[in-house]
């Protein structure tokens, strides 16, 4: 595999551009986490940052192996995140459930007014955390689509272009929430879509270079079709009763 290939599958700036995830993930969650680390924090928030960073340092590093021929480190450090991402699974449901239970217990959590008073706390609580899980089960998916598709280079880089760009929802929509702060702007239907719908833009573009390319185009159409389905989900599961009962099976 040379350079010119991995241009080949993807965008030639993408590299480059990952590496925008850390400052956006180190602003994004600088007023909750990084500023409080001399706090006390539970201790499942630690181990799961601490994951969470190797796993933004891998995603950024991969492309880069790629594109400067390092294939053995590659195929190295992906067997690697294997190990890494099993942990993350499983400490990203103990943050969720850690989270859903906070609202159980009476925690104030959301902006004020968001949920009615008299809301019941385990609708409140499921609601609390769609968010979460909805981008926990996108890292799951295409992460085990990348994995599985790991000797089809295209489906590989698209699907594991995807699980790195899970990263940018929870740490985008935090800073985009505290520029509105800063600004006195409303946290509106553009700030609120701006992450979902750049990351579909992102993918739109690359379906379009795989057509172009005559590449296969499936898995990018895979992707935008799974990221559809969670945002769908995420307008759609919050207060409604089938998942207040889905979260309370898994969380409780």
């Amino acid at each position: 595999m040379t350079p010119s290939l991995l241009n080949r599958v993807t965008f030639p700036w993408l590299p480059w551009a990952l590496l925008l995830l850390i400052p956006i993930t180190f602003f994004g969650f600088y007023p909750t986490y990084f500023s409080r680390l001399t706090g006390s924090l539970p201790t499942v928030y630690h181990l799961h940052s601490g994951m969470m960073l190797l796993w933004l340092f891998m995603a950024i590093t991969q492309p880069f192996l790629i594109k400067y021929n390092k294939i053995w480190h590659h195929k190295t450090i992906g067997k690697a995140s294997y190990m890494l991402l099993s942990l993350i699974i499983a400490s990203g449901y103990f943050i969720l459930r850690f989270s859903y239970h906070r609202v159980l217990a009476g925690e104030v959590v959301g902006p004020p007014g968001y949920y009615p008073d008299d809301l019941p706390l385990h609708i409140k609580a499921a609601e609390f955390v769609v968010i979460g899980s909805v981008y926990w089960v996108w890292l799951m998916v295409y992460y085990a689509l990348g994995v599985y598709f790991r000797k089809r280079l295209v489906a590989h880089a698209t699907f594991m272009t995807a699980a790195a760009l899970t990263i940018l929802g929870p740490a985008g929509d935090r800073l985009i929430g505290h520029i509105c702060d800063a600004m006195h702007w409303p946290f509106n239907a553009v700030a609120g879509n701006f992450v979902f719908g750049l990351v579909a833009a992102v993918f739109l573009g690359l379906l379009i270079m795989h057509k172009k390319k005559n590449l296969e185009v499936q898995p990018t159409i895979t992707v935008l079709a799974i990221h559809g389905l969670g945002v769908f989900l995420f307008y759609t599961m919050p207060f409604h009763p089938v998942w207040s009962r889905v979260a309370a099976f898994l969380f409780s």
